[in-house]
């Protein structure tokens, strides 16, 4: 259940009374930035929470009230009732295992192999794809291009490997039931197709036949589609996006 910010006060007591005493959510994001894939989360959970998308453009990242949520002023950041949670991963894993059902539990014996492959995600996969969409940041223009093709070689060696953990198929990655590391794959491989810093260094899900089934199948989650229409996505955004 989502509202969105645009609503009004009004709407927002009618809902809350609606809800009664469950608490909801609110997410800070900006269109199409890495609050999408906890986005999707919520809504895979059936959770309340309302999404409210900032104007990165005027400023409001870094107003004192976001730089109260996030120190950077980056997004996501999270309202929970243990307070606002920022950071991607930190967000999904907790909310997975606040609700359960996104991934192994804390006893389950799958746990581990799946922590590892999402720190693995969270650490690897995600830095490089940033590199190799922004490499400017962590060299300036003059060196950008060298540092696009340094994350392009690094992220193919590390998606082949992801790849292969895919192909196994274990009960926290499939494609019925992807889980918040299979979300969180998909939006992975949007990125580093539609946003890589040049065209020749984009990469394409359909190299990876695993982890494009679970891409394609996610983005045909009726959950995960309203999710993406809400940051102005549509047709195949993760398999074959279009910028």
């Amino acid at each position: 259940m989502s509202l969105s910010a645009g609503q009004g006060p009004l709407r927002q007591r009618m809902l809350a009374k609606a809800i009664g005493d469950v608490f909801m959510y609110r997410l800070y994001g900006v269109e199409d930035f890495a609050n999408l894939v906890v986005h999707m989360a919520l809504e895979e959970l059936g959770v309340p929470y309302e999404a409210v998308f900032l104007d990165e453009p005027a400023g409001a990242l870094k107003t004192p009230a976001h730089l109260a949520r996030h120190p950077l002023g980056l997004v996501p950041a999270l309202e929970t009732p243990d307070g606002v949670i920022f950071e991607t991963g930190a967000i999904l894993l907790w909310l997975a295992d606040r609700h359960g059902g996104l991934a192994p539990a804390a006893a389950d014996p799958q746990r581990g192999a799946f922590l590892s492959w999402y720190v693995f995600t969270n650490n690897s996969l995600h830095t490089l794809s940033m590199d190799l969409i922004h490499p400017y940041r962590v060299a300036g223009d003059a060196l950008a291009r060298a540092v696009a093709e340094g994350a392009h070689s690094r992220l193919n060696e590390r998606l082949m490997v992801m790849e292969a953990q895919a192909a196994r198929r274990p009960d926290w990655l499939r494609p019925e039931a992807p889980g918040v590391l299979g979300l969180y794959l998909s939006m992975l491989l949007r990125w580093v197709k539609a946003f890589a810093y040049a065209p020749d260094l984009a990469i394409s899900a359909q190299d990876y036949p695993a982890l494009h089934a679970i891409a394609a199948a996610c983005e045909t989650r009726p959950a995960v589609m309203r999710a993406a229409a809400a940051n102005g996505l549509s047709g195949r955004f993760f398999t074959a996006p279009e910028v």
